[in-house]
């Protein structure tokens, strides 16, 4: 039965270790090793309370509730359960000995109910709440409808303020917010709405500087512009507004600084509704002569995307071939059904085109038309080429039994020719032969897959499936603090149950302590397994 703290005094590594997420506990330790916790008070025997430094002072509190559950909360966009929580926690635990009996009893803190909870914060807290849900489950963004007039003061208020890279995903989760909502609320598309479009744009655009990220904001931006052309499209704009709606994106992509222009070009596709709008943005959206060889390849599939849009199939599939754009056009062919061309087209791709994306299609293609023979000798050629288990399997299932036995040694003695151990135990794995798998897995380091054999061995071969179980242990130890500690302690604990002499986890565990003793956190885990 797990023990739960009844108090702020009974807090342990592993609670804290079980409240966030790795990435968290991760980021929330750094803080605490560099000092980051300014202040830090035990209010009673339920609450911690503390300021953590992030882009700013953030305000942390942390309760223990009549069951044992701990609370977060934060001033942080996060709200709750963050990285400040996760350092204000490992900060009370290497000092918490000292306060003890400074700590007054707190009265019973009763279990409350969610609308209880919720009817206790104020308006922007809820916001936050919301945000942090709709971050995690996507899903609750279709319920979302933003007032409009709060859309340009809330991308103002995002973009005001350095954004650094641990927060980019918040930022980017509300502006998904504002958007889903933009969408969902088409009633409301009209000029004024552009105008704000227009505005807000600006503001991503020049609050760039302010953001810390690696192209992620770049990535929303083509979804933004993309509805920023739909919405001027719905408003059915003359030939002349269209001009001008150009004119002022193209403005935007003669400016750009942050290589944002693939971004700014989706408001072209999201504005184009005909045949004749293609011919206009070819007017106005074209290489320059000084450039039009290097950006010839990108303006070529730019226009796929609109003659794709549009279902203008023939024009792609000139485009395709003339800028020899082979996955493009095999893919478009197998979507129209045109499959003997597709299959034509796979045969003669070009050399600068991926190899096995062509081939992967080419063995779609064999499905489709029931030449199973030459896709199982395909699937063959591509294994003795390439090692790969996932052509093994796919082999094996298209495959009778007898025919597969005959592929399996084939398979198996040019593996072992070739040297590929690593994929010779994944054959071996899939055979349940796992006594070989053991035997040919020295080089990997897949540690899913690893545990996987150490599970299946621990029935038959537990000795072989505690020396696994050890080089789990130290992978995890070696990739980081927080969860890994966590697992590899779990890890320890397979050992400790196969090992009935105890001979073994004596020393992997005598060996992790005198290696990584001055690792607080890990010793706290290892010592009580």
């Amino acid at each position: 039965m797990i023990k739960m703290p009844k108090t702020i005094k009974d807090i342990k590594i592993e609670d804290v270790q079980d409240l966030f997420d790795s990435i968290i506990f991760l980021r929330g330790e750094e803080y605490f090793e560099e000092d980051f916790v300014k202040s830090i008070d035990a209010l009673d025997s339920a609450t911690i309370s503390g300021t953590v430094r992030g882009n700013q002072n953030y305000k942390v509190t942390i309760t223990v509730d009549s069951d044992g559950d701990i609370s977060c909360e934060c001033s942080c966009p996060c709200d709750f359960n963050c990285k400040h929580a996760a350092a204000l926690l490992l900060k009370w635990l290497s000092i918490k000995g000292e306060h003890i009996k400074e700590i007054k009893e707190a009265k019973p803190l009763k279990k409350e109910s969610i609308k209880d909870a919720l009817n206790k914060k104020n308006k922007e807290e809820l916001i936050g709440l919301l945000t942090e849900f709709i971050s995690r489950y996507p899903e609750l963004k279709t319920f979302v409808k933003i007032e409009r007039k709060e859309i340009v003061s809330k991308v103002k208020n995002l973009f005001s303020d350095f954004v650094d890279w641990d927060e980019v995903s918040d930022l980017i989760s509300e502006l998904e917010t504002i958007t889903e909502g933009i969408k969902r609320n088409k009633s409301a598309w009209d000029g004024e709405l552009l105008n704000e479009m227009e505005i807000c744009s600006k503001i991503m655009i020049d609050g760039q500087e302010n953001v810390h990220d690696e192209g992620d904001v770049g990535i929303f931006l083509e979804d933004w512009f993309l509805l920023h052309g739909e919405i001027f499209s719905s408003l059915k704009p003359s030939k002349q507004e269209k001009q001008q709606f150009m004119k002022k994106i193209m403005e935007l992509i003669q400016k750009d600084e942050y290589s944002l222009d693939s971004s700014f070009e989706k408001a072209f596709i999201g504005m184009c509704a005909s045949k004749e709008d293609i011919e206009l943005i070819k007017e106005h959206y074209k290489p320059s002569e000084s450039d039009e060889d290097e950006d010839s390849e990108h303006y070529a599939e730019f226009y796929l995307e609109l003659y794709d849009k549009l279902g203008m199939n023939e024009e792609y599939l000139s485009i395709a071939k003339t800028e020899g754009f082979s996955s493009n056009l095999i893919d478009k062919l197998i979507s129209m059904g045109r499959l003997e061309e597709a299959l034509v087209e796979c045969d003669k791709h070009n050399a600068e085109d991926s190899f096995w994306s062509v081939e992967s299609k080419k063995l779609e293609i064999l499905k489709k038309l029931g030449r199973n023979k030459e896709l199982k000798k395909m699937l063959l050629d591509m294994i003795k080429e390439e090692g790969d288990i996932d052509d093994s399997l796919r082999l094996k299932k298209e495959s009778t039994e007898g025919e597969w036995e005959n592929f399996l040694r084939q398979i198996i003695s040019d593996a072992k020719k070739k040297g590929r151990n690593s994929f010779l135990s994944k054959v071996y794995y899939h055979e349940s032969d796992f006594k070989n798998a053991y035997e040919y897995s020295k080089e990997i380091r897949d540690m899913n897959y690893l545990e996987l054999l150490a599970k299946k061995l621990s029935l038959t071969h537990p000795l072989l499936a505690c020396e696994i179980f050890r080089k789990l242990c130290f992978i995890l130890i070696d990739s980081g603090s927080g969860w890994p500690y966590k697992k590899a302690g779990k890890m320890l604990e397979a050992i400790k149950k196969l090992d009935k002499q105890g001979k073994f986890f004596n020393k992997t565990k005598n060996e992790i302590i005198s290696k990584h003793k001055k690792k607080y956190s890990l010793m706290e885990i290892i010592k009580n397994v």
